[in-house]
């Protein structure tokens, strides 16, 4: 089975580092255990009142925080859908709400990091014509959790589809059968 990736990203100053929801560093330069709800059995998790100092002092240093109109969003996943049509990738559904994208994706042998920050790059620019200009709507990088197995797959596309009950906007990609993770 091709690996499939759920990948994750805010819109910025939505999700800072410290936040009580459980935080990532970037590329892992400091372990901090997860939330409970990801926590492996026997893992310590995260507690938050540990990190309320970091929490403040990215609030400090961050601007306000961005959170998409309805518009904007239908914008911006206009834009990302057409801009992931030129890549020779294998998207499978995306969800795009006010504050977080998830989207289910194979990316072959393209880098992960790369890919997702050209379609972050698309749906800014489309954003930026249609009056969004001197912010900057999505926070750096992205999470990325490996899916390999059809259960976990299946789980990731239920997950991400299941968004539109949040108001989220949600796009599903007719999937190739090679690619088939439902049978």
């Amino acid at each position: 089975m091709p690996n499939w990736w759920l990948v994750s990203w805010t819109t910025y100053a939505t999700w800072l580092p410290g936040d009580k929801r459980g935080f990532c560093t970037w590329r892992k330069r400091e372990y901090i255990p997860p939330p409970i709800r990801y926590a492996q059995p026997g893992e310590a998790p995260y507690h938050a009142a540990d990190f309320t100092h970091v929490h403040a002092l990215a609030r400090e240093i961050s601007e306000e925080p961005v959170y998409l109109t309805v518009e904007q969003m239908q914008i911006a996943l206009a834009a990302i859908v057409a801009e992931v049509a030129e890549i020779p990738v294998v998207p499978a559904v995306i969800s795009l709400g006010s504050w977080h994208v998830h989207w289910l994706c194979h990316f072959g042998t393209l880098r992960i990091r790369p890919t997702v920050g050209r379609v972050k790059a698309a749906a800014t620019r489309e954003l930026n014509i249609f009056g969004f200009e001197g912010k900057r709507p999505w926070t750096k990088g992205c999470n990325m959790r490996s899916k390999r197995t059809r259960r976990a797959c299946r789980a990731a596309y239920k997950y991400v589809r299941d968004h539109r009950q949040q108001g989220c906007l949600v796009y599903e990609w007719p999937i190739d059968p090679k690619y088939l993770i439902f049978d």
